[in-house]
């Protein structure tokens, strides 16, 4: 099953595990992720956060984005970085 890019936007958006930028006469306001309590997204964030000190190209990122903007958004970005290769997989395909 071929997966579009918007599929994976939208399902990541769902999760609560990107920026919702809001933009205005074209100043960013905030892009900051939204607040969703969302069990799935708590299982990639978890799922992230032990990539801590796995020797894995995952945990080379998760390492490098901590050093530049700190634990929280790097949880964040891994996760959402998680989410979208496990669609890709077709581990959450019905």
């Amino acid at each position: 099953m071929s997966l579009s890019h918007s599929h994976e936007k939208h399902f990541t958006s769902w999760l609560g595990l990107c920026p919702a930028q809001k933009i205005t006469g074209g100043k960013v306001k905030s892009s900051k992720t939204r607040s969703i309590v969302n069990r799935a997204a708590n299982a990639f964030r978890m799922g992230a956060f032990s990539l801590t000190h796995s020797r894995c190209a995952l945990g080379a990122f998760y390492r490098r984005l901590r050093s530049r903007l700190g634990a929280p958004k790097a949880i964040t970005a891994t996760a959402h970085k998680l989410a979208r290769i496990a669609l890709r997989a077709g581990v959450l395909t019905s």
